[in-house]
């Protein structure tokens, strides 16, 4: 008796399985992989270190929300709703110069930056420049605008948010990113969106960290790419980062689509107040991509804010 019931336990398994491996087959053919791991190569896929995610936002953000019911628990500490470019906040360009050694086809203008109507913005143009160092003359074609906060604000943990629409078209590289206020690395990349050939990889976000000794072993990086609605360049989004000891959480529209866990050995590479740079800019290895009469882009900021738990 106790054997046949073990022979009819055991029927009743391989019937079960047969089924469930009968269904497998009707959904994705013969000789295809199983569905668990079918379902990660469609939603995740390991390609150069780098985490590829397809995430849907459901409805983009286009209402201002109040800033007092914004961020029950948090203290705001630092703000801009560029009314007008308020240079004791910002200094236009980086601290180094108009260019930047290994970026010789652009230059930070200040002609490229704007503020029109409560909005910010930093353009992206076709306008040759001649520059003279030492003995050498040479021209950079594009000029770009670019603000830091290095002239009065840095902070060490905290929410730091953009409302924002991003240039279309091709090598367009617009960024929303922190770096470290004393030194490089560290670095907190929201977001940065690369327009390569200019179809829809401009509606991809980057999120990233840099960490380590710049020029050493310890150097890395961790990075994840979005795949956001396409309406990036038509429409405001809001990107977010909670940055804590603990963790960093990236956010779009206030929906979580990134999350690192900062171990010991990594948080004494993120151990420095950061500042904060807006940025347009050009990715040089896809500027032949650029249609001929290209003359301008335009990447378009309504707001800046930042907070510190209470």
């Amino acid at each position: 008796m106790k054997n046949n019931i073990i022979r009819l336990f055991c029927l009743l398994i391989g019937f079960s399985g047969h089924l469930k491996s009968q269904t497998i087959k009707d959904t994705l053919g013969e000789n295809k992989r199983p569905i668990k791991l079918f379902y990660f190569k469609n939603h995740l896929s390991l390609r150069n270190g780098i985490i590829k995610t397809n995430y849907a936002i459901s409805k983009p953000e286009t209402k201002l929300p109040d800033s007092s019911s914004l961020k029950p628990g948090w203290t705001l500490t630092f703000f801009d709703n560029f009314d007008t470019l308020d240079t004791h906040k910002w200094r236009k360009g980086q601290p180094w110069g108009e260019y930047h050694g290994a970026y010789l086809h652009q230059y930070y203008s200040n002609n490229e930056i704007q503020t029109k109507h409560g909005l910010l913005y930093l353009g992206g143009a076709y306008s040759p420049k001649k520059f003279v160092k030492t003995d050498t003359t040479f021209t950079i074609p594009y000029a770009v605008g670019l603000i830091n906060s290095d002239v009065s604000f840095s902070q060490k943990y905290g929410y730091f948010e953009i409302r924002s629409m991003n240039p279309s078209g091709a090598a367009t590289w617009p960024a929303f990113w922190l770096t470290g206020a004393h030194r490089w690395p560290p670095e907190i990349d929201i977001f940065e969106m690369y327009g390569k050939k200019g179809k829809g990889t401009i509606h991809n976000q980057y999120a990233t960290i840099h960490f380590g000794k710049d020029g050493k072993r310890s150097r890395g990086f961790l990075s994840k790419k979005i795949n956001l609605p396409n309406n990036t360049d038509s429409v405001f989004h809001i990107y977010a980062c909670e940055w804590s000891p603990k963790f960093i959480k990236f956010y779009t529209d206030g929906k979580l689509v990134n999350y690192i866990r900062v171990n010991k050995r990594l948080r004494k590479w993120l151990d420095d107040e950061m500042v904060i740079i807006l940025n347009n800019s050009f990715d040089q290895n896809y500027l032949k991509f650029l249609p001929s009469d290209f003359r301008f882009n335009q990447f378009i900021v309504d707001y800046i804010r930042v907070y510190k738990r209470t």
